[in-house]
């Protein structure tokens, strides 16, 4: 046993390696001990339950997605570009974490628990917000792609319900939803 206390972020490594290398499937208390060579109490100390783990372990792996990879890269100006740079981080993300997309959305769907349900909506709110910051800064959106009955919001909502579609169905192709987008804003 690991005799020298653990941390929450060493913990949490430990978490996205399994989540990595077995799925989110092979994600529990015992796992995470021995992966964290501490006894299985010590975990008590952190999470007071398997479903706070597996929360914690999710909006870690979220963050990994669209925070890892090429820290040089620079998000796009234009709302098509960002949105290909989504794709890419969630292609990224489905490559190290393989079934993340629907093993996540199983998981949360199975909870009960509101802060797993509040967790979801969380991360895809945090897209959401990227997006709107997307489409605000970019200056060849045409002045009246929007109405009263076709909003703005009401774009972004659809594109996000694609994404996340085609997140969930593992598709990899999106350049229908790229045009798609194109066709609307410009």
């Amino acid at each position: 046993m690991n005799n020298t206390a653990t941390s929450k972020d060493e913990i949490m490594k430990v978490c996205l390696r399994i989540a990595a290398n077995d799925g989110l499937k092979s994600l529990n208390m015992r796992s995470v001990s021995d992966g964290c060579h501490v006894a299985l109490g010590t975990l008590y100390n952190y999470f007071g339950s398997k479903d706070e783990l597996l929360i914690e372990t999710i909006g870690s792996v979220w963050n990994d997605i669209f925070s890892g990879g090429d820290k040089k890269s620079r998000v796009p100006d234009s709302f098509p570009g960002y949105i290909d740079h989504l794709f890419d981080c969630i292609g990224r993300g489905a490559s190290k974490y393989p079934n993340f997309f629907s093993s996540h959305s199983v998981s949360i769907a199975l909870s009960d628990r509101d802060e797993a349900k509040s967790a979801m909506e969380q991360y895809f709110s945090h897209i959401r917000a990227g997006m709107a910051n997307a489409i605000h800064h970019d200056k060849s959106v045409r002045k009246d792609a929007f109405t009263r009955s076709f909003t703005e919001a009401d774009f972004l909502d659809l594109v996000l319900d694609n994404i996340l579609f085609m997140m969930m169905q593992q598709r990899d192709d999106h350049d229908a939803l790229i045009e798609m987008i194109r066709r609307t804003i410009y």
